[in-house]
């Protein structure tokens, strides 16, 4: 009988370690899917000959995204992180969804994410995340994810419309060409607007069409055609900046042109004084950082929710010394 009661109590037990272990979460898995750094930490340490590390973007082949890669690369080398897988979706949803998938189901411990539709990627991040893979954003950010690098865009669309503002004299008639299909367009474009408010300065055209050149250039040309007497013609990133260029060059029209990222193109064209102002971001240490805060999360460290990489107006008094950083980065300037 004794032995019987034995049996019975150390089976009680052991049901109830077996239900202790069901019910835990995953390792870096919150209760809810909010970005807190004390929840997404992985209880999981491992050494970084240990982490796999894999990469999705929505495109590499733009300058921006050679200089982010490079700067993963560096990473991983300087940080002794054997196994990176990187990946390009070329900007297909469908194709991006499948690789975040597939870098889950090699065993990565994270996944650096740069998505080509914020809110298209939510429901594959979800399921990263509930495979205990942390997910880290670089530059466009989407909702779940375990943290997120890039610059402030809104202090972005600030800059532009400061110096805007500063160059107009508070009044005047401006375009824009702006987006709000990814979250760091998007949030440009707030960051803009809201600087704008109080100003003497009337936004008489705008087309979110800054996603893409082909429907920026096209946005330029109706534009200039509509309204060839505004004083300014705002583009929140490359698209829209070059594409503003174009269309003003062929109408023998000279607004004062923004422009953002110090690619090729846009740091010629302020060196050579056919735009005024850019703002420079970093994809280099967007890469870098990426990889740190993934190594930490890895290592069982709280990682904080946004990363942020400093950014800076070039102009052409200072574009010299960014045309040299980017060609430290591997980007060809003519």
């Amino acid at each position: 009988m004794r032995k019987k009661r034995i049996a019975a109590l150390f089976c009680a037990v052991s049901m109830a370690v077996m239900l202790a272990a069901c019910t835990s979460e995953a390792p870096g898995k919150s209760s809810d899917d909010t970005k807190d750094s004390s929840q997404t930490k992985n209880e999981n340490v491992k050494t970084p000959e240990e982490i796999t590390i894999g990469v999705s973007f929505g495109q590499n082949v733009h300058p921006f995204f050679v200089a982010m890669q490079k700067g993963i690369e560096q990473a991983c080398e300087d940080n002794h992180i054997k196994k990176c897988n990187i990946l390009s979706s070329d900007s297909s949803l469908e194709t991006q969804n499948s690789q975040i998938e597939n870098l889950v189901t090699m065993g990565c411990d994270v996944i650096l994410l740069n998505p080509y539709d914020s809110e298209g990627v939510v429901n594959a991040v979800s399921n990263a995340k509930n495979a205990g893979v942390g997910v880290f954003t670089m530059d466009v950010d989407c909702e779940g994810s375990t943290a997120f690098i890039a610059s402030d865009n809104k202090e972005i669309g600030k800059m532009l419309a400061e110096y805007v503002k500063e160059q107009l004299g508070d009044k005047g008639k401006i375009a824009i060409i702006d987006g709000i299909t990814v979250s760091s367009l998007k949030d440009r474009t707030e960051g803009f607007k809201e600087a704008l408010e109080g100003s003497g300065i009337e936004i008489v055209a705008e087309q979110q069409t800054a996603h893409a050149r082909d429907t920026a250039l096209a946005s330029a040309e109706n534009i200039l055609q509509a309204n060839p007497d505004i004083d300014a013609f705002v583009g929140v990133n490359e698209n829209s900046g070059m594409a503003i260029l174009s269309a003003a060059t062929s109408a023998k029209l000279n607004p004062l042109m923004t422009t953002v990222d110090a690619t090729s193109e846009n740091m010629t064209a302020i060196r050579d004084g056919k735009v005024a102002v850019g703002v420079s971001q970093d994809p280099y240490q967007m890469g870098y950082k990426a990889v740190e805060q993934a190594i930490a999360w890895c290592q069982g460290k709280s990682v904080d929710e946004f990363i942020e990489v400093p950014v800076e107006y070039m102009n052409i008094d200072n574009i010299q010394e960014f045309i040299d950083r980017e060609k430290g980065y591997g980007v060809e300037v003519d």
